[in-house]
């Protein structure tokens, strides 16, 4: 590795290379480009060992700004570019910087200035060396979770920083983990801790304050914001196992979690791991007990549940359940498309009790069907109201529990409803949720099939979730995706799960579903929605749950939406995103308003203290701070040092703003961790330049990280089958062959038979069909833990472990070319499918055991169609 980072000059003037070059040496290596096309061709072939770019203006062949232009279609955005020219007009530095330019420099040069700016540059493009040691110490190397040390520090923190907050202590680990081990071996092991790592992560953050960590083994906790329900914490580890459980459908992979809600915050972080713990053992190899609870809540916890068990029978007879209404919104208009019925309980002496409190109950003991019948019936009626009043409703969805899913008789019941209410089925949409279709995936099918042919509309409630992908949409007859907003985090700043509800939304879309996420909170989430092509909203941001009484009054019998719209548009600010305005001169923090107020929210402060109060509570909000030097009290530069080293103000950019020009303290701010630093009197063209470019920078910088996963993810996998690629397939195979056991793993390589000729002959369009049909076949026969890549074209190949003995992979042989035949055979279409096996034998490397199966591939294609061959063995299906 160099030990200087490497810098390119590019300069027409052969004396200005040369005294940057002698300026610069001491801390860089340097190479020199005459004019902007001599410096692209070097930076296409050295991109990765350049650190940054100092770029004359004005040059022949290629100027400054098109060589920003190639830069930027390019799309290295990454690369710091610092513009370097005589010429001092503010339009010049504007363009530049509009350009893509990092920063921007006037000659002559000074020194001081040049240095710091360039070192800054660099710092802000690399991932520091520092932060990546100090990751690697605080985190478990196999699932990224915070080591027991840096677990217990946070947690102290949290609890120290929310003393008016409730929290509970959880430990969680997988009963018979070692037993797992052993039988599938420790590659499978890890992969289900990491997936038990992944789950953690996604349940801590349904709350607003969270720790979690891994102690050792399969041993992990979790410290979470606790809102008196432990029955929210019960059905979230009760989700929980349901994932683990379908993880691997062949093993009973089952939880024990202890609980420990903190009631004395002066104990040790280790004394609640050790409470904890001893309320797991109460659970411990326990059939259907998988929660245990440290204090007496449990017992508690049993008698609310007998109450409302010894209450419920009469709450339907006299009818405290009641229907709520939840409006649905079309994106694009802003106008109703419909509701969603959610059952409350007004209680007689308790008011409205909570959904979370006895829907699990109901769940449990079975009483959940009784109230589903209540809702739909109590629905129907709404409708058949609404048209005797000569109005045409909006549909309004019911959910369906897992309980009524399994009623053989559920079809009936509905279409008995519906007919005798005299209503269409259109008008009652039925929401089952994702987990209730992956219990009982053929049940499921059967039943919705039905449900469909009798004119009902079919919504996958939570999908998502950590069940199913797009591709079991394939086999399951699904009218509309509903997703929660739980995809999308709070924020600014693009997320991963942005990415990932994009995705859902356009490829849902592709295979003709319309889309209705819900729990949108934000007019920010709702415009994301509509730019990514989301048919329909659902949330607080419309309306929140209301009574049937006043749903009638806003959308059946006045049309109120245009009022609610006004109303709802003063309650949410106009902007989201807020800078900071640190100074104690009036006049100038008037003026920074003025200049950003269009665009965003600015909160003034006249000093750092105050301005510290602020963030204390609204940090996540603040997207760029600008603080004057000079100030009463702490001084500029103490607040940029004090946020450098506070953990959620150090990622947020600052600008030093001041009306002293001394080189000394431009250095001194830039040291600090400014971003830049601009000078007073305020010229309001450079000031919005500048920020810009500062915000654009600082988006770039907090994105390369989200997006390095997707973007590896993206490499690795085929784009056309969603199977692993050539190259992952390779890395992986290698992986596992490197692994003890050899004797129980075949290598598959499938080949499809005459596909050129087919496809020439039916159309790409049929062969690509066959091509996908084939990787859903494949998927189908092997298990998850085997590896099944595309390696080009129509070949495929798979690495099968396990396999018990020669005959089982004969098995899976014969099932992938009957499955392709069957396929063929649907669209009157003879087609079928070569086959090659090698058994991996002790000391094979990829190459080796690949060359075997190859040979046996092409043994296979010249002895016929649809033949299978193992390696050192004769033809097996002859009668083909």
């Amino acid at each position: 590795m160099k030990e200087k980072p490497t810098v390119l000059i590019v300069d027409d003037e052969h004396i200005n290379r040369k005294i940057l070059g002698k300026m610069l040496s001491v801390d860089f290596d340097v190479l020199e480009a005459e004019n902007g096309q001599m410096a692209w061709e070097i930076l296409q072939e050295k991109q990765d060992d350049i650190a940054a770019v100092l770029l004359d203006i004005i040059m022949p062949v290629m100027g400054g700004y098109e060589f920003l232009g190639k830069v930027r279609t390019a799309g290295m955005t990454d690369l710091p570019i610092i513009v370097m020219t005589g010429e001092s007009d503010t339009k010049s530095e504007q363009k530049a910087l509009d350009d893509g330019a990092w920063d921007f420099v006037a000659k002559p040069y000074k020194p001081r200035i040049l240095l710091s700016r360039l070192r800054n540059a660099i710092a802000r493009s690399q991932v520091s060396m520092y932060e990546r040691i100090q990751h690697m110490s605080e985190h478990d190397s196999l699932t990224g979770l915070h080591n027991r040390g840096k677990m217990y520090a946070d947690t102290k923190k949290m609890l120290a920083e929310h003393p008016d907050h409730a929290f509970a202590f959880l430990r969680i680990d997988i009963d018979h983990f070692a037993l797992f081990n052993s039988s599938f071996g420790e590659t499978e092991g890890d992969r289900l801790l990491c997936y038990i790592a992944n789950l953690i992560r996604v349940e801590a953050r349904q709350v607003s304050f969270y720790t979690y960590g891994r102690m050792n083994a399969d041993i992990f906790v979790m410290c979470m914001e606790y809102h008196d329900n432990k029955d929210a914490i019960c059905a979230e580890v009760n989700k929980a196992e349901t994932m683990l459980r379908n993880y691997k459908e062949d093993y009973l992979l089952n939880l024990s979690v202890g609980v420990c809600i903190i009631d004395d915050p002066k104990l040790s972080v280790e004394e609640y791991y050790i409470r904890a713990s001893m309320a797991a053992a109460i659970c411990k190899n326990q059939y259907e007990k998988n929660i245990g609870f440290y204090d007496n809540s449990l017992g508690r916890q049993a008698a609310e549940e007998l109450e409302i068990s010894n209450e419920m029978q009469t709450a339907l007879e006299e009818k405290q359940f009641l229907v709520y209404l939840q409006p649905k919104f079309a994106v694009s208009t802003d106008t109703i498309c419909g509701a969603e019925a959610l059952v409350r309980w007004n209680h007689p002496k308790k008011g409205l009790i909570s959904p979370g409190l006895f829907v699990p109950v109901f769940e449990r003991n079975g009483f959940i069907a009784k109230v589903d019948y209540y809702v739909w019936e109590r629905t129907c009626q709404m409708l058949r109201k609404w048209m005797d009043s000569g109005e045409t409703p909006f549909p309004v969805s019911v959910n369906i529990s897992r309980i009524s899913m399994y009623n053989p008789n559920l079809v009936k019941v509905l279409t008995n409803l519906v007919e005798q209410y005299k209503i269409s089925p259109s008008f009652l949409q039925l929401e089952v949720t994702e987990s209730a279709y992956m219990t009982n995936m053929e049940l499921m099918a059967k039943t919705i099939h039905e449900l469909r042919d009798s004119g009902f509309t079919i919504l996958m409630d939570d999908f998502g979730s950590g069940y199913s992908s797009l591709n079991t949409l394939k086999s399951i007859e699904v009218d509309i995706l509903k997703i929660d907003m739980k995809f999308l985090p709070e924020g600014r700043e693009m997320e991963k799960g942005e990415i990932i509800l994009a995705s859902i939304i356009r490829m849902a879309n592709w295979i003709g579903m319309s889309v209705i996420v819900e729990g949108v909170e934000t007019r920010r989430q709702r415009d994301f929605l509509e730019g990514v092509g989301c048919d329909c909203i659902q949330g607080y941001y419309y309306s929140r749950p209301i009574p049937e009484e006043e749903y009638e009054a806003n959308y059946i019998y006045k049309n109120k939406l245009d009022s609610v719209q006004q109303d709802l548009e003063e309650i949410v600010p106009k902007h989201n995103v807020t800078i900071l305005v640190i100074d104690d001169d009036d006049v100038d923090r008037a003026i920074l308003e003025e200049y950003f107020k269009e665009e965003y929210h600015v909160h003034q402060s006249c000093d750092a203290e105050d301005a510290l109060a602020y963030l204390k509570h609204n940090s996540s909000k603040v997207r760029l701070i600008l603080v004057d030097n000079v100030m009463e009290g702490m001084s500029g530069i103490d607040f940029m040092k004090f946020c450098h080293t506070e953990k959620g103000l150090n990622s947020i950019p600052m600008i030093m703003i001041t009306a002293n020009e001394r080189v000394e303290d431009q250095v001194t701010a830039f040291q600090a961790g400014a971003y830049d630093y601009i000078t007073k009197p305020l010229v309001k063209e450079i000031v919005l330049a500048r920020v810009k470019h500062v915000m654009d920078i600082s988006n770039q910088l907090s994105s390369l990280k989200r997006d390095e996963r997707a973007f590896r993810h993206q490499m690795e996998v085929d784009p056309d089958t969603g199977l692993l690629n050539k190259k992952a397939f390779r890395t992986l195979c290698t992986e596992s062959l490197n692994e003890a056991s050899y004797e129980n793993k075949i290598l598959v390589i499938v080949d499809i038979d005459d596909f050129e000729q087919l496809s020439k002959e039916y159309g790409y369009a049929v062969g690509d069909e066959m091509i996908e049909a084939m990787a859903n076949n494949l998927q189908k026969t092997f298990r998850k833990t085997d590896l099944i890549g595309r390696f080009g074209g129509d070949e495929f190949i798979i690495l099968v472990h396990n396999l018990s003995n020669v005959d089982a992979a004969r098995r899976k042989a014969d099932e992938i070319i009957k499955g392709i035949m069957l396929t063929g055979a649907r669209r009157q279409i003879q087609i079928s499918a070569s086959i090659g096996l090698a058994r991996c034998e002790q000391a094979d490397t990829f190459d080796t055991v690949f060359a075997r199966a190859d040979q046996a591939l092409y043994d296979a294609k010249n002895t016929g169609k649809g033949k299978v061959v193992i390696y050192g063995e004769q033809v097996l299906n002859d009668d083909k």
